[in-house]
């Protein structure tokens, strides 16, 4: 039997009728509280306790929080996405949560969907569907048991843990990397969440020219280097139990078997040197541009 694959007389104890959690960490943001608590009023019809994750230095999304019928959890680690879902985690008791963003659009049943696809005992992850973006069978925003992660959990060296602590990138592909290495992952095309996200560049920062870059967004873009590393070196805990049965899966084990190592490490440092060079090249050009 593969590492953490659940017996299902060891999940005979959960229910479908409890609340579900929705975390939902914000940065700076406040004017998405609103339309969050709306969006998922109108999309949800199962159970469910909506929280807000946020910095106390961010007193705007603070009070926007204080508006809404939510609940709000202050996170006292590092100011990161990862921090924020597993603060979330251990400050809350619901046997299944979703791991929300501050950018997203509930669709119509999505919940319900999801929680159907939980049926299976053996399922710890369940992904939801994103219309906007086409990620094959990978989900950025995931529904979870709450067993899963206190007797598997989410990284295969951190106990109880649900992200691993990156600081904006790949905490999404480590996280469902290990859920599908142990066959605990099903991912939902009915449950329809869109992530109202940026595109990303070849190197797989979000694009800046988009229009909807924030502050948010280039703070994960200037710790993509690092993040990266990280996760090539972490991927070797799970990446060989990967089955190549999607084209996320094997587009994964490529991107990790071209970039590992010293060859990699120069391959990517080529890369974003070249990204660099073109993006000053491109400013420049607009620079010279006649007015008008």
């Amino acid at each position: 039997m593969l590492p953490g694959l659940f017996l299902s007389s060891e999940l005979n104890g959960d229910t479908m009728i409890d609340k579900t959690a929705v975390f939902i960490p914000t940065f700076g943001r406040p004017q998405r509280v609103t339309k969050i608590v709306e969006n998922l009023r109108a999309a949800t019809t199962a159970p469910y306790r909506l929280y807000f994750i946020a910095e106390t230095k961010d007193t705007d999304t603070l009070a926007a929080v204080g508006q809404v019928d939510a609940t709000l959890i202050i996170n006292p680690g590092t100011p990161t996405y990862a921090s924020c879902i597993n603060s979330a985690y251990a400050q809350t008791d619901e046997p299944y949560f979703f791991t929300g963003a501050d950018d997203l659009n509930f669709q119509p049943g999505w919940l319900t969907a999801a929680i159907n696809g939980m049926s299976d005992p053996k399922i710890g992850v369940v992904g939801t569907m994103d219309p906007l973006h086409d990620t094959c069978d990978h989900s950025t925003h995931s529904l979870v048991r709450r067993r899963y992660i206190k007797e598997q959990s989410g990284c295969m060296d951190r106990p109880d843990t649900v992200l691993y602590p990156y600081w904006h990138g790949w905490t999404d592909h480590e996280f469902l990397g290990v859920a599908k290495a142990r066959r605990a992952y099903y991912y939902c095309d009915q449950s329809l969440v869109e992530h109202l996200h940026p595109g990303w560049d070849w190197l797989g920062r979000v694009n800046r020219d988009d229009d909807k870059f924030d502050a948010t967004y280039a703070k994960g873009n200037r710790n993509h280097r690092r993040d990266t590393q990280q996760f090539l070196q972490r991927s070797d805990q799970w990446i060989h139990l990967l089955p190549d049965d999607s084209r996320a899966n094997v587009g994964i084990k490529k991107f990790v078997r071209r970039n590992r190592g010293l060859r990699g490490k120069v391959r990517f440092g080529l890369k974003m040197t070249s990204s660099v060079i073109r993006r000053q090249a491109a400013r420049q050009i607009q620079r010279l541009k006649p007015a008008g």
